[in-house]
């Protein structure tokens, strides 16, 4: 039986989450249910389509995400199914949430609308898919249904994209959007150590609306001192705005969708890629 990795913006205060699993628990017994996490904020696509892509790095091969974000609960809003070039399957809104996942997984190979009811829970809701139509169909999948029992196969080319917020380099700065704050309070933005191409230990200023600050540029939290503002790569291999031993969120005051102003100190002269000494 496959696994079925579970994210949505549930959150874990409530029954919801609970429901959902005891649905997939009822058609599939036995089957593993993995919370990759419920704490995606309310109707953040973007976000969850970010969390859920990240995690398919290190879930298993034969997974069937089942993933509920949805700020767009409407009838011209599709609900789908896909079967990826990896084998594992993606179930969800096709609000642009899916499809980052499914081509880290190797693209979308076969897609089904979710119109068989008998892949449903009755009598199905106005409100609440996430229980009637989503979580029966991904325990459907992982006791060994195919993607075309589901319902009306459409064109993989058909699913909805999603516009994720850049970087853009403007003079001798880079401006990136705050995608993502951490339990931590670190801030993860929309840019790369490839958008920065910075040696480490290279003085930086950081602007936020109308306040620059000094940080630097560290490979690792142990090269700053406890307070001091860096610039590190994340686990999500993304910048990320932190405070040592701090709450860079909390400190600077940051929100998602803040954009953040990345350039060398004016007193710092190395040349891009030089080593600092």
């Amino acid at each position: 039986m496959r696994p079925i990795c579970f994210i949505s913006d549930y959150g874990l205060s409530g029954e919801l989450v609970g429901i959902c699993k005891g649905v997939m628990m009822g058609i599939a017994p036995g089957v593993s249910v993995i919370d990759v996490t419920h704490s995606i904020p309310k109707f953040d696509v973007v976000r969850g389509a970010e969390t859920l892509r990240h995690a398919t790095g290190y879930m298993p091969d034969d997974a069937v995400y089942l993933a509920v974000i949805d700020p767009d609960d409407k009838p011209a809003r599709r609900e789908l199914a896909a079967e990826t070039g990896s084998g594992a399957y993606l179930v969800g809104p096709d609000n642009g949430l899916l499809l980052p996942a499914a081509e880290a997984l190797g693209g979308v190979v076969r897609a089904a609308l979710l119109t068989n009811p008998e892949y449903h829970l009755h009598p199905v809701s106005k409100s609440f898919h996430g229980r009637d139509i989503f979580s029966p169909v991904a325990a459907h999948l992982a006791l060994g249904a195919a993607v075309g029992d589901l319902g009306e196969e459409v064109a993989p080319a058909s699913l909805s994209p999603i516009d994720f917020p850049g970087a853009r380099k403007e003079g001798g700065s880079l401006a990136a959007e705050i995608i993502d704050i951490d339990s931590f309070g670190n801030a993860r933005l929309s840019a790369t150590p490839k958008d920065l191409d910075l040696a480490y230990g290279t003085p930086l200023e950081i602007s936020v609306r109308d306040e620059t600050m000094d940080a630097t540029y560290v490979q690792t939290f142990g090269a700053s001192l406890n307070g001091d503002l860096v610039l590190l790569t994340d686990s999500h291999r993304r910048l990320s705005l932190a405070v040592n031993k701090g709450n860079a969120a909390r400190a600077l005051l940051l929100s998602p969708g803040d954009e953040v102003r990345i350039q060398r100190a004016a007193e710092d002269e190395r040349w891009e890629g030089q080593p600092a000494r």
